[in-house]
């Protein structure tokens, strides 16, 4: 499913050339909720920690990887959680995830970027608990 070659490219140009302003352009979009510069600033610090290997690896999974035929042998029980306002991976994929994956349910966080743990995490915390319990 792949996300757009453009962005990608330029997030790997990023990684290789200015990594900590990839860190401090991604902790901002990460969140739709605004956050305190502290809070910035550590998560910045944990992708600054990251591997560069790994960091690039993960991107470039990002826009190579298409996982259209295997996704639909999921058969255990799947909730997808998705941010509505998710800049890094857009609301669209959770769509068409849940369209592939038989018997998901998709759980829309409407008041989220990327970062489900912090825009939403008391919503995230019930429904996690709740889908556990199933």
């Amino acid at each position: 499913m792949g996300a757009p070659l453009k962005g990608i490219e330029e997030v790997i140009r990023l990684a290789l050339t200015d990594r900590s302003k990839l860190a401090r352009d991604l902790g901002r979009v990460n969140f739709h909720t605004p956050a305190s510069p502290e809070f910035y600033r550590w998560i910045e610090g944990l992708m600054m920690e990251a591997s560069l290997q790994a960091t690039i690896h993960g991107i470039e999974e990002l826009r190579d990887r298409d996982l259209r035929q295997e996704i639909p042998h999921i058969s255990i029980p799947t909730r997808i959680y998705h941010g509505v306002h998710d800049q890094v991976v857009s609301f669209a994929l959770a769509k068409e995830q849940h369209r592939l994956i038989k018997n998901s349910v998709l759980v829309p966080f409407h008041n989220n970027g990327h970062g489900l743990f912090y825009d939403e995490k008391d919503k995230l915390n019930e429904k996690l608990a709740k889908f556990l319990q199933e």
